[in-house]
């Protein structure tokens, strides 16, 4: 096997275990859980993880023919499709049923790993665009089950019920870009290590860059908290102040923690998204950090607070495994 991709599969291997170890503690009575902060109970997560590995043995099949990936990525609706039969499939399997595909699969998932050449992992794979679709980073898919591994541990500790929140039709593309799939993808991805390392933001480790993304909504929320309330628009707030505030208040607090942190935060402003009208869309925000004129409304400036989320998920990336591991990204 390939140095790097062995790596990978390694990685893979320790991951699946976490996984396994996460879901051998529900009990008959636990499927029908909720998972924290949505609406997929646990036996949805386990029909998810169990189709999970199918379509990348495509992928890889694909890759041992010297195919790269010539079709448009899906866009997030089909994908998020995508993921909804594979669920609406697995709802008609018992658990047991679905831990024997998730296994089966794996199995054979890792066979075409085996058969994997420096050739093949210069091809490319689609991925969240075009931007970054380099093979290598693409099969490091150790990250997929520690995520699914924490959800269980998160639906154990918390009694969720789903909150069915609906948005206005012109909120549609702010509440997509906030989805948080690819900053989770990013965070799960970081090799532990690197927590306590200088980021790419000076005088920040990659865990309080973490902490800043884990937090990054409160300016956000707090616009959206007035506006709702009082029907205006609040002054802006000392953000460098609040910033760091937030960041000592998180010295020690564990990557995990914050990826919680994360998550909470994130549902909170959707849901103060989902009490919008369209009275409020229309006010007017004075952009302070763009020259005159800086008014924007609303609307406007909800639709760019995903670059927020961007810039700060690009600087975690260079803590990601696949770019520390041997033969390199």
């Amino acid at each position: 096997m390939d140095p790097y991709v062995h790596d990978a599969v390694l990685d893979m291997l320790a991951a699946r275990n976490e996984l396994t170890s996460a879901l051998s503690r529900l009990t008959e009575g636990d499927w029908q859980r909720f998972v924290p902060y949505g609406d997929r109970t646990l036996h949805d997560l386990l029909a998810h993880v169990a189709g999970f590995d199918g379509a990348w043995a495509q992928s890889a099949q694909g890759l041992l023919r010297g195919e790269a990936e010539q079709r448009p990525p899906l866009s997030a609706a089909e994908a998020r499709a995508a993921r909804e039969r594979a669920i609406d499939r697995g709802r008609a399997l018992a658990p047991q049923a679905l831990l024997e595909e998730m296994e089966r699969r794996r199995l054979l998932l890792l066979s075409l790993y085996d058969l994997l050449e420096p050739r093949h992992l210069a091809l490319a794979l689609r991925s969240f665009g075009d931007e970054h679709n380099s093979v290598r980073e693409r099969i490091w898919l150790a990250y997929h089950d520690r995520l699914h591994a924490a959800d269980v541990s998160r639906a154990l500790r918390m009694t969720w019920h789903p909150q069915r929140l609906r948005f206005r039709p012109e909120l549609a593309p702010a509440v997509e870009a906030l989805a948080p799939d690819e900053t989770l993808y990013v965070i799960y991805s970081v090799d532990p290590v690197l927590w306590e390392r200088p980021s790419p933001l000076p005088g920040w480790t990659y865990r309080q860059l973490l902490a800043h993304i884990a937090t990054g909504d409160w300016v956000l929320q707090g616009h959206l908290r007035h506006i709702i309330e009082q029907g205006d628009v609040a002054p802006w707030p000392d953000i460098d102040a609040g910033n760091a505030d937030r960041l000592a208040e998180r010295a020690y607090t564990p990557a995990s923690s914050l990826t919680e942190e994360y998550l909470s935060m994130r549902h909170e402003t959707l849901r103060l998204l989902s009490q919008l009208e369209p009275a409020h869309l229309r006010l007017n925000l004075s952009l302070w950090w763009q020259p005159p004129p800086n008014e924007r409304s609303l609307l406007d400036y909800l639709l760019g607070f995903e670059r927020h989320d961007r810039a700060h998920r690009e600087q975690l990336r260079g803590a990601m495994k696949y770019a520390h591991a041997r033969g390199g990204a």
